[in-house]
């Protein structure tokens, strides 16, 4: 590296506890050979550029991102302490790239590198307030899984590949996964040391095993799983994952529709529902098990809501809001919208405090949303009737319902 670049990234995490958190994004390259980065074997055609991600304060996973003219890769590596990273960026900089912006939460350093020539190399550079204002705490600092602490599960859900390198194609589900944890991390003081997941369209389940698996080595909890799936070959797969695992005796998996399920749910300990993408009417199969079992999470992604958008009609709503359902693409969405609020003001009239929050990030599935619901012993009858005063109005005003109201109380 040369000693002007040493210098200066040096200089950014000094001190008796340095702060590691960075991202930095290199850029504009002035050579055609193909690009190998720490830790990666492979060598890239046409990299345009490189974002390096560190979020843990002092060590912990650094993420890579390669983004040629094409497509884009992903990779992490376990960094153990500050050497560690100091290597990897030491790397980087032989690299032959003109740019690197370095963000930290104490300031920004802009790198101006040129190309090699007999004189040698100009390195310039200029030092500013720092333009990421926000970080992640110490309590994210680090995925709840990563290939460091979960490498087996990781590639066991198909996550990581032989190396237990992060699939490029998988990143999306990996974020998704870690995000859904950290959700379920803010019940963990409301959650008995038996914790009982029901995933109803479990599917793959990758992010039922995960859940179960981070409750179980993590956590430590006494935790086990039922997965509801419908179609046989989906089953076979998540047996055989949960035999990679040796969680046989913590998973089992029904093949049935949610709406015919017939097992039974646990009486002891936290139960905790889950239903992600069930699709149409299978999330209202979802709510109505969960509420008729008393169920004490309720965490149920939708997908596509055909049954509510069929019933919209121009000529059933009020005329000044007709305009609403002009185009196609709106009358879908507000569809949309109308299902998910009354199914949730529906879950309020039952007793559960419940709200829509955003799944994971936009970017990383369009299917973004999260009905987030809590069992309240003794809601306040009024707080009840509110919210069944709501949907109610909802569904007189609109002429629609879901079916949730028809599966809790057929004669409506």
């Amino acid at each position: 590296m040369n000693a002007i670049m040493q210098e200066q990234i040096e200089s950014l995490f000094r001190g008796n506890q340095p702060d590691m958190r960075c991202i930095i994004t290199i850029s504009n390259p002035y050579g055609e050979d193909p690009i190998k980065v720490p830790g990666k074997d492979i060598a890239y055609d046409d990299c345009k550029k490189i974002i390096v991600h560190h979020d843990a304060s002092e060590c912990g996973l650094l993420l890579i991102d390669i983004i040629t003219q094409k497509q884009s890769f992903t990779h992490s590596l376990m960094m153990s302490g500050y050497d560690d990273i100091m290597n990897a960026l030491d790397a980087l900089s032989r690299l032959m790239f003109k740019q690197w912006h370095i963000q930290t939460p104490k300031k920004d350093v802009y790198i101006k590198i040129s190309p090699m020539t007999s004189r040698g190399q100009t390195v310039l550079h200029r030092v500013t307030k720092p333009s990421k204002s926000h970080w992640q705490s110490s309590n994210e600092e680090l995925m709840p899984i990563n290939p460091g602490n979960a490498a087996q599960l990781l590639h066991a859900i198909g996550i990581t590949d032989e190396q237990f390198m992060i699939i490029p194609a998988m990143r999306d589900k990996y974020v998704q996964i870690n995000h859904f944890i950290r959700i379920v991390e803010q019940y963990a003081t409301e959650l008995s040391d038996s914790v009982h997941i029901v995933d109803c369209g479990c599917g793959q389940a990758y992010l039922s095993i995960a859940l179960l698996w981070y409750l179980r080595n993590v956590k430590h909890s006494n935790a086990t799983m039922i997965g509801i799936e419908q179609q046989e070959e989906l089953v076979h797969s998540c047996n055989r994952t949960v035999q990679r695992l040796d969680f046989n005796e913590y998973a089992s998996f029904s093949q049935s529709t949610i709406a015919e399920w017939s097992g039974s749910l646990h009486e002891k300990g936290s139960v905790i529902l889950i239903a992600l993408h069930a699709c149409d009417t299978a999330t209202d199969d979802a709510l109505a098990l969960a509420i008729t079992h008393h169920v004490d999470i309720i965490l149920a992604a939708p997908c596509c809501h055909h049954y509510v958008q069929q019933q919209m009609n121009v000529a059933s709503i009020p005329s000044e809001e007709a305009f609403l359902l002009r185009d196609g693409i709106m009358k879908e969405r507000l569809g949309d919208m109308l299902t998910d609020s009354m199914r949730r003001d529906i879950l309020m009239s039952e007793g559960y405090s419940a709200d829509l929050i955003e799944f994971t990030p936009l970017e990383h599935t369009a299917k973004n949303l999260l009905i987030r619901a809590k069992r309240v012993m003794n809601m306040p009858q009024k707080h009840k009737e509110d919210a069944r005063k709501r949907w109610l109005n909802a569904r007189d005003r609109w002429h629609v319902e879901p079916k949730l109201a028809q599966l809790l109380n057929p004669k409506m």
